[in-house]
Formats: structure tokens, C-alpha cells, sequence
């Protein structure tokens, strides 16, 4: 598999035509089946596949995914960490699960300006000016998410007032303000 992978997007694409159909997500540190509502056992779960796709100098910028057949049901799904976030996220019975075996590849996006649509900030950017930028959390006028399902976090320039891709160093810095929803009036994260 890693011999073929460049983007996030078409090694997506390539488990999907696998059979890999059901999203999972981390909610509350566990895994849950999106279309079940359920919770999956950590330790029960069979990972076909655990990649994490870097770009940008020193890893600027990376992206897990994670291939998992749930033996309980015999389903089989994604998890995609678009942000390098969920080793954070999860209970560490789960992560230690998803990280055991992961391998690491390039992405081939290094010099791409733009990620899913989005423009790309790096990490020299966001130093110049940290406090332009926030992460919006379940904002509902985020893009579509070009995996399906939809964004839960997105990067905001308030200078443009436009949403961004902020590379996982800048989502990893302590300086970056994050701004949960909190209904119609907030405008512009000023």
C-alpha cells in the first residue's frame, strides 16, 4: 500500500473501494461507529492499516489513517485523522491500539499551496502573526469534507475571514486560540 500513496484523499479512496464504507470517529476518547451509534471494544478491533502521511519540513504537516474491521459486527471502516490529533483525543488502550503498528510515508504535498480545497498555512506563517488565525470547533458553515461526513475543527484567518488548513504543528501550538460554536452570533472570531 505505501509504495502507491501520495494524498490523503486517494489512499481514502483506495480503502473505500476495499470495502472499508463505515466512518468511525472518536467521541469522549472511544471509537464509535457513526452509522451504529455504537461504541467499539479497543481491544477487540482488527487494524488492517495504520498510516500516517507527513509533508512540509520536520513533519509540519500530517494526517493518520487508520483501516479497522470491528470483529463484533464484521464491519469494515475508517478512521481518518485529518489533524494529528486523536493520539491526543483517545482513551490510551485505543491509541496505543492505532499507533502500534503505524507507518509513517510522505505525502507528496509539500509544496502544495492548498489541502483539500482549503489554502495551506505553515507553521512561518502563523509565527509572523499567531493571533490572526483560530481553530473553529463544529462550526456549521465549515466546507465539506472531501472524505464525506464533515469537518468537527477548521482552521479560521480572521484577517481574510476566510477558513483555512492549518498544517498540525500550528494545531499542536499552545498559542493557537480555538473557538467552539456557540450559536449564530459569533462573527468573524475577532
Amino acid at each position: 500500500m505505501t509504495s502507491q500513496v501520495t494524498d490523503v484523499l486517494e489512499t481514502v479512496q483506495s480503502f473505500v473501494a476495499k470495502g472499508y464504507n463505515r466512518e468511525y470517529r472518536v467521541k469522549d476518547g472511544n471509537l464509535v461507529d457513526l452509522d451504529l451509534g455504537s461504541t467499539l471494544d479497543p481491544c477487540a478491533l482488527r487494524i488492517d492499516a495504520a498510516l500516517r502521511l507527513e509533508s512540509g519540513s520536520d513533519a509540519e504537516d500530517a494526517s493518520n489513517i487508520y483501516a479497522i474491521i470491528d470483529p463484533a459486527t464484521g464491519h469494515k471502516g475508517l478512521l481518518i485523522d485529518a489533524f494529528d490529533v486523536f493520539d491526543e483525543m483517545c482513551h490510551r488502550d485505543l491509541s496505543e491500539r492505532l499507533v502500534a503498528h503505524r507507518e509513517t510515508v510522505p505525502a507528496g504535498d509539500q509544496d502544495v499551496p492548498s489541502k483539500h480545497g482549503l489554502r495551506k498555512v505553515y507553521k512561518s506563517e502563523f509565527d509572523r502573526d499567531p493571533e490572526r488565525y483560530v481553530v473553529r470547533q463544529g462550526f456549521p458553515d465549515f466546507p465539506a469534507c472531501p472524505f464525506g461526513g464533515a469537518f468537527s475543527i477548521l482552521g479560521f484567518d480572521t484577517a481574510e475571514q476566510s477558513y483555512v488548513w492549518l498544517v498540525t504543528s500550528i494545531i499542536q501550538d499552545s498559542r493557537l486560540i480555538r473557538t467552539p460554536y456557540q450559536g449564530e452570533h459569533v462573527i468573524g472570531d475577532e
